[in-house]
């Protein structure tokens, strides 16, 4: 079986957990206690199962798109309104941790600009809706809000109900009215990592995961890092992601040899 043709074992599992959530609370559906025990048990006998038999399902887990990434994806941004839009998007992305659902359905007005940067209301979520705080960065090359300011100008976006984040034109390349669809905001991200020469595959979830890890090297705590990309507070795929980071700084052979 090809490789991520399949949903992933830690995918279904999450949905385990969201389909008793809903099921309870959303529809008043009465649940069997352990139902959801029952389901992880089965779950991890077909685990062993593909172990046994060399099954692989799901992509794997997003490489993290990180500071360094960024800089290269901004340099190498063409100097026209389709460069400008994928540096302002993939900046905003990894800024604000988002889904690729989340800014596909940002309009304009969800951008609101202060003296200290920028408030993303990222109303439309799968989990919950959150207001992100994207402060000016350091370095004009890969500041956010610098760019989305240059995005906004240069696509005319003066429509506060439109769509911040557009698609463009095939032939004439000016911003259209549409917007783009989650899969689309993905497919930028990993055209904007191959245009800059990485070698590594970025894909719509990288800017998120890369937020993360870029936080934590930063030695930020997980509660700030979940504030920010709306994680759960104790969010165990968060904590995931940290512990790639932290294995290095808390290792047991520090000082050692």
């Amino acid at each position: 079986m090809d490789r991520g043709t399949c949903t992933a074992p830690s995918t279904i599992d999450r949905r385990i957990s969201g389909t008793v959530v809903s099921a309870r609370a959303e529809h008043g559906v009465r649940l069997e206690d352990g139902v959801a025990r029952l389901a992880r048990n089965r779950l991890k006998q077909l685990v062993k199962e593909m172990e046994e038999n060399g099954e692989t399902r799901g992509r794997g887990q997003a490489p993290p798109l990180l500071v360094e990434h960024l800089v290269k994806i901004s340099a190498a941004c063409p100097d026209n309104l389709m460069g400008i839009r994928d540096r302002a998007l993939v900046l905003m992305h990894f800024a604000v941790a988002g889904r690729e659902h989340e800014l596909a359905f940002n309009r304009v007005r969800d951008y609101a600009e202060t003296p200290g940067g920028i408030r993303a209301d990222l109303r439309v979520s799968k989990v919950r809706p959150r207001v992100v705080p994207v402060p000016y960065g350091s370095r004009p090359s890969i500041c956010p809000v610098r760019a989305w300011q240059a995005w906004k100008e240069a696509a005319d976006l003066t429509d506060p109900d439109g769509y911040a984040w557009r698609r463009l034109h095939n032939r004439w390349h000016t911003a259209m009215d549409s917007g783009l669809q989650p899969e689309s905001i993905g497919d930028i991200v990993t055209r904007a990592g191959e245009r800059a020469g990485i070698e590594v595959r970025f894909t719509g979830h990288s800017p998120r995961r890369g937020l993360a890890t870029s936080s934590r090297l930063k030695r930020h705590d997980q509660i700030v890092i979940a504030r920010q990309g709306g994680w759960a507070p104790h969010s165990k795929v968060l904590a995931g992601y940290l512990e790639v980071v932290d294995q290095w700084e808390d290792n047991a052979l520090l000082g050692v040899l």
